[in-house]
């Protein structure tokens, strides 16, 4: 009975030093903390944060790519519906699909997204308008990954009209016709790269620049590469970043134009050749950099979870540097958006607004989970993880709720799409396109 004590007594203070080691490492990651440079943080208070623009991809109103025309979560319409009936705006057509967390591109009256089916992925192509499926086409998508969020894709298409560009939740990259969903040329970036499976699946997005597609293999040699958009032949690859989750876009920053893509554990430029012209570091544990970087101006604002919290960086011709750090705002699978001086975002589960020059807060809301969003004519529309679809007015000056309904009971990780007056939204069982006009 005395030994039986003692192991129990032994036993209750291990415990203890665990629960007090845990609650030490939790409040050194998630107490508030603020740090910046105070020269380039009152650089940035007068700094004209205008952007010399990318061609937009696709046509007006339609949403092509990740992030729509602009990479950026904003659409540019008008004129949609300033609140919603209770049970939401009016459905235009709903359609069953397999588990993903791929969200949608739409172009030219046609809708393109991915989900698994068995031990294989599929792209399916729909009329915009009545969700008729048009065609489909399957392909190898069984890997391993966590169990708790299964294999499936998870990256976004990306359509320029005769071609839709595609990647993996295993890493695989196609090309398909937009016609008839003919197979036009596909690479195996972790093969071919010799590349590793990030923990949770290749999550990357396609992006399009000139006559290439930029895909992210990850690793040695292959941080970022660039394939011919017609015949998928390696154009260059570079840099021995290892892949997060994030998902790259081209810019003007500094007078040079760049591709800016969050890795693993670093903020990344290159030249549209592949040449390294700027690195910034930025670890978090599990190279879990998720969320798409923002750029304004000769600025970048970073943000990642599990502690980490986000970042504005200048940049200069001579490379990087942070105006401030802080952990105000923690995305974690979802990316922020920005509209005028102020950021929308999820931090973690609750939602955020922060001014852009400065990192402070304007606002918080709690009750949606993690979620996504996007913005257009001046609203902020909302889908929270637990299936709340919301829409409020995107201003700093508190939240604003101006409608809100359940819009499904399942998990919502997919972001939100709004194109030529229709949004179209999804979770792991079914995709709904509502009227917003």
């Amino acid at each position: 009975m005395m030994r039986r004590g003692k192991a129990s007594s032994w036993f209750i203070v291990v415990l203890l030093f665990a629960g007090f080691i845990g609650l030490g490492w939790y409040h050194r990651a998630y107490r508030l903390h603020y740090q910046a440079n105070q020269q380039l943080l009152q650089e940035v208070q007068a700094a004209p944060l205008v952007s010399a623009e990318e061609p937009p991809l696709g046509s007006e109103g339609d949403w092509p790519q990740w992030r729509g025309r602009h990479r950026d979560g904003l659409s540019r319409e008008t004129g949609l519906l300033s609140t919603w009936p209770a049970r939401g705006p009016t459905v235009v057509w709903q359609v069953p699909i397999g588990l993903g967390y791929s969200s949608m591109a739409v172009a030219d009256g046609k809708l393109f997204t991915q989900f698994q089916e068995g031990e294989q992925e599929v792209a399916v192509c729909l009329d915009a308008s009545t969700g008729q499926e048009l065609w489909r086409r399957a392909y190898p998508g069984k890997y391993r990954t966590d169990p708790a969020y299964g294999p499936c894709p998870r990256a976004t298409p990306a359509v320029d009209g005769e071609r839709v560009y595609l990647v993996s939740g295993g890493g695989l990259a196609l090309c398909l016709a937009v016609a008839d969903g003919k197979e036009l040329w596909k690479k195996d970036l972790l093969a071919d790269f010799a590349a590793s499976l990030p923990k949770w699946g290749v999550a990357s997005s396609p992006l399009l620049v000139e006559d290439a597609v930029i895909v992210q293999p990850g690793g040695p040699g292959a941080a970022l590469a660039a394939l011919n958009r017609y015949n998928g032949s390696p154009l260059w690859h570079a840099h021995d970043d290892p892949a997060g989750y994030s998902s790259p876009l081209v810019a003007t920053l500094a007078g040079r134009r760049q591709i800016v893509h969050f890795s693993g554990d670093s903020l990344l430029s290159v030249s549209p050749a592949g040449a390294l012209l700027w690195r910034f570091p930025w670890e978090t544990s599990h190279h879990c950099n998720a969320a798409t970087p923002i750029v304004r101006g000769d600025y970048v604002f970073i943000s990642s979870s599990y502690g980490k919290g986000c970042a504005l960086v200048k940049v200069t011709p001579s490379g990087a540097e942070a105006v401030y750090e802080t952990n105000e705002m923690c995305n974690h699978f979802a990316s922020s958006i920005l509209v005028g001086e102020h950021l929308y975002g999820f931090s973690d589960s609750i939602l955020k607004c922060l001014d852009f020059r400065t990192g402070q807060p304007a606002w918080t809301k709690r009750g949606l989970g993690k979620g996504s969003l996007l913005a257009a004519d001046g609203k902020l529309i909302i889908l929270g993880e637990n299936g709340y679809l919301c829409l409020a007015n995107a201003t700093p000056a508190g939240y604003e709720e101006l409608a809100s309904f359940r819009f499904s009971s399942r998990r919502c990780w997919s972001a939100p799409v709004l194109a030529q007056g229709k949004l179209y939204v999804r979770d792991t069982e079914k995709l709904v396109c509502y009227a917003l006009k």
